[in-house]
Parts: structure tokens; C-alpha cells; sequence
């Protein structure tokens, strides 16, 4: 039997029973228009521990759900976007931390987009809806999740706006949090203040929690019992062995300076203190993958106690240090922009290459036109930066989310296309990681623009915070996490800006009960301190754009043309701007409004295009060259095509004496030849050549 919920007050509507009833949980979620099916599976017993929680989200659009059919050859929907993987990370993060500690069935939650008008974002649709399939489903989940998607317009705060209201924004955050707290932060700031974001994650956090309190009372009509978390292996059991063959003063083996070296000494001490349990592995009742993951449990409860009382993290840095920088530029002779961004044993390789409008990202939404992106950066992160061999299977999803949030840092800092219409492309390379690449490439990528001349507006920090909590309950932020304090503290909290303000946030919280204003406040302050001592000390390296382009990079002329000469320009299936760039060896695009962009390797073609163009528009300048063709010959001269509908004389008296006396059979009709223009009769239109290259 369906039930349908209904909150006038946030604008949703969830039925309950009438779909996808064989899922554990799955919830018919709608706002106007927008409709997503959100479903929660899990199987019914958990498999061969895999060393991991193994939850997988899937976020999907149908384009039938705007009325649109995919692009390109094949209709049909393929692998997941981008967008599509933004959002599936952004589903995935808040919810994940609520699930058991020792509870390891599979879970697979997907969403899939059915309709869509552009109103309320389906993105956050999906992730309430996936939260409601959760908690009215008999899979062991804590509790409902709430999410706002958060802009600015005209100085004021909105919450879930539409498409067209998106164009006005200037932030544009996804926030995800429990009633308690706030659990997720994703997204790109404009430009605001650390009071300001505070401000704006507490009021988003208000709206949350009126969420999570329509999600609770679905649940306590229509939710099912709660299955217990069962299992062959009793976690706590091992749990306290694995605690006791641990010697008393492990931990001290993390405060041994240098990432190898700290490893080395963690791993002599897990295998002698898994070798007690060699009997138990070999008859089958422990595995190596579960005293791992018990060993790091035990980590997790032991060494935020010890940081705390000494006062010094593990590699010796107080709570406020970052680490030791070392910056370069121009590293690679035959890119347009390049730099190494070095924070401790972290280091990033990023280069720029500068492009034509041709070269942008052609992007098809689910809502709006078709957009091209002429800012794309992609990060990178093989096996080989941490000292891993794994198998490389393309893109993974951390590697687009970290990228996007890198790319997101820049939107407030870029020239406009106006006034740099180049594509830019950025590409990260990390080579080594000990915590936060996502911020080297931030610093890297500013470096790089700037040895690129690619005149930014300011220059981009980024720095990564955490948290540890002892078990007196003492909170300390850290200022520029190691991999180590990622993985065993409380939050990932990474923030990209100026030295004015910030431009983009991501953070993560495994705090059942979220941030208080207090340290949310305290760990920004930090992280602006940070922020401003790392760019200051980017700018000993490079302080500002450089004058010039690379001389590798195309150059850019512009001009401007009556709108409705476009065509004349493109020709018949673009046949004449096809020639155009044949002929001279130029990139070329043309805007709507009659603007050209010509793309060249030289002054010289770029030139020659521009005279083509213009010829070709009505307007011929005297002193330009043309590769004209020949088409008629008289006795007097010879007439020269210089494009389709514009045609010259070469008199004859310009001609040498040696051509005089046989024109028709010193040119042949359709001939090329190479003309100067030497005069135009502003009254008649006519145009006068010389042929130069005629030998006297």
C-alpha cells in the first residue's frame, strides 16, 4: 500500500510503496516537476570482507527527463557524466559515515532523474530521497541526512534555486548535514569572507534541519525494523586482541619523522604483532585484511591522545605550521606554462596550454543549451605518488572531484573571455602525496597560469584542515593534514582563496554529531593564516602574470564585422572560412555579434586572414596582400578575384614588359596569383592591384 507525504514548507512530496518495491527502500521523490527515484539495496549478507565498507552510489540523468534525446551517434545513455559523478560523490559523502561501524553487506543506492524543469536542483533531490530510502528501509542506517543546494544573488542567500537563477549566482555550495550538525560542504564560494561562509552554513543548516524532521516522521509511519548487524566474526572480540598484542608505546612509532621511514616502523610493529595470530590466520578465523582494519581502529582510538598531550603531530609540526614549501616555473621548455608546487612530501606537476575557442569542452546539460567550457582542468593521481602499484582504469571518481574542486578555486580570478579568449587547459600531475594534492594543484595551477601570461586577477591558495578529538573530548585543528591525520581524524576540510577572500570549500565531517560555530570558526581563521603565509611565499617565485604570452602559444587578433556578413564569412557549408584557413593556416571563430577571433602562429597569416575577411565583408584595406585567382583576362590588364563577389585590376602597366605583348598566354584563366592592393576608389568600389611577385 503506497503513502504519499507532502511538506508544503519545502516545497517536496515523497510516495512511499507504489515503486520499486523489491529494493529495501525506495522513495518516489518530487518538487514541481522534478521527480527522482531514489532506491536502497543491500545484500542479504555480507560477502568476503573486502578491507572496506563496500556502499556504492550511482547518480543518473535521463535526457528524456527534459524532453531532449543524448547526443552523438549513439541514443542512449552511457558512462556517467562528470556532473553525474559530482553528484554521485556528493550522495556518497554525508551518508556514508551513518552506517554501523562493523557492518560490511553490500549496499548500492541509485538515483535516477525521471523528470526535470530546471527548478529544483534533482542533485538534492537525489540525496534526500536517498536519505528517506535508508531510513524507512530495514537496512541498519542511523539516521536522515538533509541537503540545500546554497547561492547568492544580489548579496542575498537562496537556497535550492533553479537553472536560470544559478547564472546569477555568484556561490554556488551543496551543504549536507544531520540534525545536529553539518556533515558536508561542496562547492565554489565567489568570493566571501570567513564570517560570511560561517553565516551561510548555519543558515543552510536551519533549512537541514527541518528536513531531517519531515524525513523522521515518514519514517515512524511507513519505516520498517532495523536489521541487526550480524556477523560470523566477532569485530570486538578481535577488536581487544588486536588492542593487547600491540605493545603499550606503539604509537610513538608515528611521531618518527619522514613518511617511508614512519611506515616502515608501523608496519615492523603490525607484524609482530600479527605473527601472535599465525595459528588463528592459518585455520581460517582471522584474515589479514581484518586485523588491518582492526589495527587501524585501534590506531584511530589511541593516537589523537597522544598528539593532543604532546602538543606535536606526528611529523613534528606544531597545530598551526604548514609544512616546508619549494616552488618553480617554467620547467618545461616547450609547454606555454608550467610549475612544481612542493609541500613536504607532497608535490605537484601542473602545466597550462592555451587554445582556441575550437578547442572548448562541449558539455550537454540536462537542463539548457548545449555549453562550452573554456577552463578545464584535470588532476591526476597515479599509483606511483604514494609508492603503490595499482591498476590504472581511467579517470576515477576522487581524481574529477578533486579536480573540480581545483577548477572551481579559479572562477572569480579569470579574465574574461572578452578580453582572453583563449581555452586553458590546466593538468595536474601529482608525483608525490602525503596529504592535500588537491591544494598543491590549487598553488600550482596559479603559478603555472601566471608563467603561462594568462593575466589573473589574484592569485589562489588552497590549504587542507583536520581535526582530532582525544578521548577527554578536547578538540585541536591542524593546519596542513598529512594523509595520515585524513585518514584517522574527524574532517577533510580543504579551502581555496585569495588573500582577500574564499573561492571554493570541500569538507567532509566524521562527527556523528557535526561542527560547532566555534571550531568551524577556529579552523578557518587557521586556514587564512595559512593561506596568506603559503602565497606569500608564492609570490618569492613568481608575484605576478608575465607580460607576455609564451611565444608558443597562438596569438589572438581581433576584429569586428557587420552581424549580418557572418554568413558571407562561413560561406555555403563552410566552404569559404574553410578556405580561408587553408589558405592562410589561421584558427578562426566568429561570435554572433560579429566579433572574429584569429587564432595564428605569426603576425604575417594573421594579417592575411584579416584581409581576406574583410575583403569578403566590404571593407578592402590598401597595402594587403591577397592570393587572388585569375579571371578574365583583358587587353588592358588582368581582373583578379580576390574572394567569392570582390575582384581587382592588375593594369597592364603594372605588368612587366615581358608579359605585354602575350596576356592571354602568359595567364591562364582560374590561375592562382599573388596581389597587393594599391588603391581603392571609395567612390566607385573599384580596386587597384600589383602583382609583386611578377618578374621584370
Amino acid at each position: 500500500m503506497s503513502k504519499k507525504f507532502k511538506s508544503d514548507k519545502l516545497g517536496l512530496e515523497v510516495e512511499i510503496g507504489k515503486f520499486a518495491c523489491q529494493a529495501n527502500g525506495s522513495a518516489w521523490i518530487r518538487s514541481g516537476n522534478n521527480i527522482v527515484l531514489s532506491t536502497a539495496t543491500a545484500s542479504k549478507e555480507a560477502r568476503e570482507f573486502m578491507g572496506f565498507f563496500p556502499l556504492t552510489v550511482e547518480y543518473r540523468e535521463r535526457m528524456s527527463a527534459a524532453g531532449k534525446f543524448p547526443g552523438g551517434f549513439i541514443k542512449r545513455e552511457g558512462r556517467l557524466s562528470d556532473f553525474e559523478i559530482l553528484s554521485s560523490r556528493v550522495i556518497d559523502r554525508p551518508l556514508r559515515p551513518l552506517f554501523p561501524k562493523y557492518y560490511f553487506n553490500e549496499v548500492q543506492l541509485l538515483s535516477n532523474v525521471l523528470s526535470s524543469d530546471g527548478v529544483f536542483p534533482t542533485s538534492i533531490l537525489a540525496l534526500i530521497g536517498s536519505s528517506l530510502s535508508l531510513i524507512i528501509s530495514d537496512i541498519p542506517f542511523s539516521e536522515p541526512v538533509g541537503a540545500v543546494s546554497v547561492g547568492r544573488i544580489n548579496g542575498e542567500i537562496v537556497f535550492n534555486f533553479g537553472h536560470e537563477d544559478k547564472k546569477e549566482s555568484d556561490v554556488n555550495m551543496i551543504v549536507a548535514g544531520t540534525k545536529n550538525g553539518i556533515a558536508m560542504v561542496e562547492g565554489h564560494c565567489g568570493n566571501l569572507s570567513e564570517e560570511e561562509l560561517v553565516d551561510l552554513l548555519f543558515k543552510a543548516h536551519e533549512q537541514i534541519k527541518l528536513q531531517v524532521e519531515w524525513q523522521l516522521e515518514i519514517q515512524k509511519e511507513v519505516g520498517k525494523t532495523k536489521l541487526p548487524v550480524t556477523s560470523n566474526f566477532d569485530w570486538n572480540e578481535w577488536h581487544k586482541k588486536v588492542s593487547d598484542a600491540l605493545p603499550k608505546d606503539f604509537v610513538s612509532a608515528y611521531f618518527i619523522p619522514g613518511k617511508h621511514d614512519r611506515n616502515e616502523a608501523v608496519d615492523k610493529i603490525k607484524k609482530e604483532a600479527f605473527s601472535k595470530f599465525e595459528n588463528d590466520l592459518s585455520e581460517g578465523k582471522v584474515t589479514d585484511s581484518k586485523l588491518s582494519f582492526l589495527f587501524e581502529e585501534v590506531v584511530k582510538e589511541n593516537l589523537p591522545d597522544s598528539i593532543i598531550s604532546k602538543d606535536k603531530r606526528i611529523d613534528g609540526r606544531d597545530f598551526n605550521t604548514v609544512r616546508p614549501l619549494t616552488m618553480e616555473t617554467s620547467l618545461l621548455p616547450q609547454v606555454h606554462g608550467s610549475s612544481m608546487f612542493r609541500r613536504g612530501e607532497t608535490q605537484a606537476l601542473v602545466t597550462v596550454t592555451l587554445g582556441t575557442g575550437q578547442d572548448a569542452q562541449k558539455v550537454e546539460p540536462l537542463i539548457g543549451d548545449l555549453i562550452e567550457k573554456s577552463f578545464l582542468l584535470h588532476y591526476n593521481f597515479p599509483p606511483f605518488c604514494t609508492g603503490e602499484v595499482k591498476p590504472m582504469r581511467g579517470v576515477s571518481r576522487r581524481e574529477i572531484g578533486h579536480g573540480y574542486l581545483a577548477e572551481k578555486s579559479f572562477d572569480t580570478v579569470l579574465p574574461s573571455r572578452e578580453s582572453f579568449p583563449y581555452t586553458i587547459r590546466i593538468i595536474s600531475d601529482v608525483l608525490e602525496s602525503n596529504g592535500s594534492s588537491s591544494m598543491a594543484t590549487v598553488c600550482g595551477t596559479t603559478l603555472a597560469l601566471m608563467d603561462a601570461g594568462v593575466p589573473i586577477r589574484e592569485m589562489v591558495g588552497g590549504v587542507a584542515m583536520g581535526l582530532i578529538k582525544d578521548s577527554s573530548d578536547n578538540f585541536q585543528v591542524l593546519t596542513d593534514i598529512l594523509g595520515t591525520e585524513d585518514a584517522l581524524g574527524l574532517m577533510d576540510f580543504k579551502i581555496t582563496g585569495t588573500e582577500k577572500s574564499i573561492t571554493a570549500v570541500q569538507m567532509d565531517i566524521k562527527i556523528k554529531g557535526g561542527l560547532t560555530r566555534d571550531i568551524l570558526s577556529k579552523a578557518l581563521a587557521q586556514a587564512r593564516d595559512a593561506r596568506l603565509h603559503i602565497l606569500k611565499e608564492m609570490k618569492t617565485v613568481l608575484a605576478a602574470p608575465r607580460s607576455e604570452i609564451s611565444s608558443l602559444a597562438p596569438r589572438i587578433s581581433t576584429m569586428k564585422i557587420a552581424p549580418d556578413k557572418i554568413g558571407l564569412i562561413i560561406g555555403p557549408g563552410g566552404k569559404t572560412i574553410k578556405n580561408i584557413i587553408l589558405q592562410t593556416g589561421v584558427e578562426i571563430d566568429i561570435d554572433d555579434d560579429g566579433i572574429v577571433k584569429i587564432f595564428s602562429k605569426d603576425g604575417e597569416s594573421a594579417e592575411k586572414a584579416k584581409g581576406i575577411i574583410k575583403a569578403l565583408s566590404g571593407d578592402i584595406d590598401v597595402g594587403s596582400t591577397f592570393k587572388g585567382k585569375i579571371v578574365k583576362v583583358f587587353d588592358y590588364g588582368l581582373l583578379v578575384e580576390l574572394v567569392p563577389g570582390k575582384a581587382g585590376l592588375v593594369h597592364i602597366s603594372a605588368i612587366p614588359r615581358s608579359y605585354q605583348d602575350d596576356l592571354n598566354g602568359s595567364f591562364k584563366i582560374d590561375s592562382d596569383i599573388v596581389v597587393k592592393v594599391v588603391d581603392v576608389d571609395q567612390r566607385t568600389g573599384r580596386v587597384k592591384l600589383v602583382a609583386p611577385e611578377l618578374k621584370k
